[in-house]
């Protein structure tokens, strides 16, 4: 009787511990919907980096890899449909022509900047049917990423060109937010993740690293037409950018263990 009853037992542990491990990593369309949605926001913003930061070659590398990743993630994808690959390959162009374009203001088409935000709006529309509904205000660790790289996006766009467009019509998606939606949303995700990880140098600078994320997000005030951030503050985007790929990268690691 004792031996029938630790087997039972055990038996019990066995089943837990496997359904705790088939919790902990993502499934592989959540990974490619992730890396769709965070390197098409990535290829953006090197791109306004590029253009911004004085034609530098590092940035335009970052930006052909932010594609790379793209086109790899898209690709990858089991579900991949015609709407898909055609505004991924609309979007791929938009950014690539970006960078061909000359450093003076008048070598810019007006109507460029606007023809940015349709692609990755488009792309972006694509990728949210094939992604699982659930609460917009509190959405799952793993599409945090991507609410952040998007929000940056705004931000880089604002520091360089000015205000890019979001899906105004659609609030209930992340890209039709600004930063007052998007940042109270992440701020919330990331305290969670932050009290659901453990102690240690990794959760200190996922702290430190959304702190100055979310004070310089906060300047934004998309709504303005201003030059200047709320506070008066010069624009960082150089710096904003370096944190939010940091950050994002610590939070799709973490949801791929299950955080």
């Amino acid at each position: 009787m004792l031996r029938k009853s630790f087997l039972f037992h055990a038996l019990l542990f066995c089943l837990a511990l496997f359904s705790q491990a088939a919790q902990a990593n993502l499934s592989p369309e959540e990974q490619q919907l992730q890396n769709m949605q965070v390197s098409a926001c990535q290829s953006i913003s090197s791109l306004l980096l590029y253009r911004g930061e004085g034609f530098q070659e590092k940035h335009l590398s970052q930006m052909k890899s932010d594609l790379a990743a793209l086109g790899s993630a898209v690709n990858g994808y089991a579900q991949a449909d015609e709407g898909l690959k055609r505004t991924y390959q609309k979007l791929a162009s938009t950014v690539e022509l970006g960078a061909t374009f000359g450093q003076g203001e008048d070598d810019v088409p007006w109507r460029y900047t606007r023809d940015l935000s349709h692609s990755l709006l488009g792309f972006l529309a694509q990728v949210e049917r094939f992604v699982p509904a659930g609460d917009a205000q509190k959405p799952p660790t793993w599409q945090l990423p991507a609410r952040l790289e998007f929000v940056t996006v705004l931000y880089l766009g604002r520091s360089y060109v000015g205000n890019l467009e979001i899906a105004r019509e659609n609030p209930q998606v992340y890209f039709g937010q600004d930063e007052s939606m998007l940042v109270p949303t992440l701020d919330q995700g990331i305290n969670q993740l932050i009290a659901s990880s453990a102690e240690g140098t990794s959760t200190k600078k996922l702290q430190s690293r959304w702190e100055y994320l979310k004070s310089a997000l906060r300047d934004l005030d998309s709504k303005a037409n201003s030059p200047v951030s709320i506070s008066g503050r010069p624009w960082a985007p150089i710096i904003v950018e370096r944190n939010a790929r940091a950050l994002s990268s610590q939070i799709m690691q973490a949801s791929n263990q299950g955080l």
